[in-house]
């Protein structure tokens, strides 16, 4: 789990890197992406912090087996668990506020994927709430199950929200070029009906700009059906998720 979000973290920023974002920052009590952002950043260091303590505990329980380690390492189980939970739920609200900056896919698409990653959100809330409860290492390892279990959907959410990110931004990319060929296209068309200007080798440049555009929506068509075919039961989501996104770079080139 601790790779994965790693990977996942990468991921994001390379978003961020590849498409500079436009969120002002004049106010500072106002919730948005990069807000979002700082805190699954922080939420993930806590983790990592969480992590090493609990594998600290647990080699102690094993070694010892005294109540006091067991003691020691039902806490920082619990707090590693707990930490776990509230990392998915940071990280899923920033795909959410990232997934409200783009304007190039449809409202229906986009109130969708609100919907599924309110309900992943809410999940992990009350997850998190439950292992206060949990009075024996047996409960958190059964609990911790639980999540394991969870996230094989919820990787699905995330690598398809990335997925619709990407293709939201090439699909802005493409109508603003499409606009351009269309005044490229009447400006040629007024230059042909004077006829003072030769407009053979511009209709053609036209035309190449045409197909290029067209071969991309192709690209992006082959990466939203990678991503869409996806399953919980796959070992390989994230070789899948490598090909959509090469798929998508294409797209953009």
């Amino acid at each position: 789990m601790k790779k994965i979000l790693s990977g996942f973290l990468i991921l994001l920023s390379l978003s961020i890197i590849h498409y500079p974002l436009s969120i002002p920052l004049a106010r500072a009590q106002e919730f948005n992406f990069n807000r979002a952002y700082n805190d699954y950043l922080f939420n993930y260091n806590q983790y990592r912090q969480s992590y090493s303590e609990y594998v600290a505990t647990r080699e102690s329980y094993l070694t010892y087996k005294t109540l006091t380690s067991k003691n020691l390492a039902l806490e920082k189980t619990s707090k590693m668990l707990k930490d776990k939970d509230e990392v998915l739920r940071t990280y899923l609200t920033t795909l959410r506020m990232k997934l409200a900056e783009i304007t190039g896919i449809s409202n229906d698409e986009q109130n969708i994927l609100y919907l599924k990653l309110d309900n992943e959100v809410a999940w992990y809330g009350k997850h998190q709430e439950s292992l206060s409860s949990a009075a024996t290492l047996e409960d958190l390892v059964d609990s911790a199950k639980k999540v394991a279990d969870k996230y094989q959907t919820t990787e699905i959410l995330i690598y398809q929200t990335l997925g619709t990110i990407l293709s939201g931004k090439e699909i802005n990319f493409r109508d603003q070029l499409n606009n351009k060929i269309q005044q490229f296209k009447e400006k040629i068309g007024e230059i042909r009906q004077r006829g003072d200007k030769e407009t053979a080798l511009a209709e053609r440049w036209l035309l190449e700009a045409e197909n290029r555009l067209t071969r991309s929506q192709e690209k992006q068509f082959a990466a939203q059906q990678i991503l869409a075919k996806m399953k919980s039961s796959d070992s390989n989501k994230n070789q899948n998720y490598n090909k959509a996104q090469f798929a998508l770079e294409e797209s953009h080139q």
